[in-house]
């Protein structure tokens, strides 16, 4: 761990200055900071190392952090302290939206990985969605989603048995849902509709992404189509919120 920022220069507190104490901590850290003297996701010293480093109790140094947290810079993690706020990445949505090149435009490595596949009944929402009767089998296969081996995400992918009938065992083998499409006949698809909404991470999502529970999330629901419009692919994916900025992309 990198020394606490007030051994520097930079952490030097000016009692009397006419700017609060806390505000001069902060500035001192985001400067550490942006010097990279802590990269991010790096572990920043604990309230009590700071306290000590700057000569202030811990109220101040909270008070202090939680404004850099306020602003992105920090992420403030309960029960396991203060990091560097991690580079975010840009994930364009697109008529014809794929993980794997999206990832690869940014020059970074995509890997998704298979949790578990199982068949299930179709719940009111997605049957609507893919045009199906309520409680028809549908393949459910759970992914953890990852760049350059980082957690960004999970998704639940939900096809008709009917018509794929070995969906999981092409996915398992082709290593994208693309692929694994083309493997059963599909060879193009695009995103008909979009659905995003905000939320906190879920037990099961965190275990998996190995996240905190307070980690907000970017839910995506979205519905693709085969070129005859007929629905092919329901997904409700979970972005890590902090490390994926959501672009939705128009057309004329």
């Amino acid at each position: 761990m990198t020394t606490p920022a007030g051994t520097m220069e930079s952490g030097h507190i000016e009692r009397g200055s006419g700017m609060a104490v806390w505000r001069q901590i902060a500035a001192a850290m985001e400067q550490a900071i942006r010097r990279s003297d802590y990269k991010p996701g790096e572990q920043l010293p604990t309230e009590k190392q700071l306290a000590q480093s700057f000569g202030v109790n811990r109220h101040t140094v909270r008070q202090a952090m939680n404004r850099l947290a306020e602003t992105g810079l920090v992420s403030i993690e309960q029960g396991r302290g203060m990091f560097v706020a991690e580079d975010s990445f840009e994930y364009m949505l697109g008529s014809r939206t794929r993980f794997t090149e999206n990832l690869q435009t940014m020059q970074k490595k995509p890997t998704r990985e298979m949790i578990f596949a199982e068949q299930v009944a179709a719940p009111a929402d997605i049957a609507r969605a893919l045009g199906m009767p309520t409680g028809a089998p549908l393949w459910q296969i759970e992914t953890l989603n990852k760049a350059d081996g980082k957690p960004v995400g999970v998704s639940s992918h939900y096809f008709p048995v009917g018509r794929f009938p070995d969906m999981p065992e092409h996915f398992a083998r082709e290593g994208t849902i693309t692929a694994a499409l083309k493997a059963v006949g599909v060879n193009d698809y695009r995103r008909r509709s979009t659905r995003v909404s905000a939320k906190l991470i879920s037990a099961g999502d965190a275990r998996l992404a190995d996240l905190p529970r307070t980690r907000p999330i970017l839910v995506t629901e979205t519905v693709n189509v085969d070129p005859q419009g007929k629905p092919v692919e329901f997904v409700r994916a979970r972005f890590v919120a902090d490390h994926v900025t959501l672009t939705i992309e128009h057309y004329e």
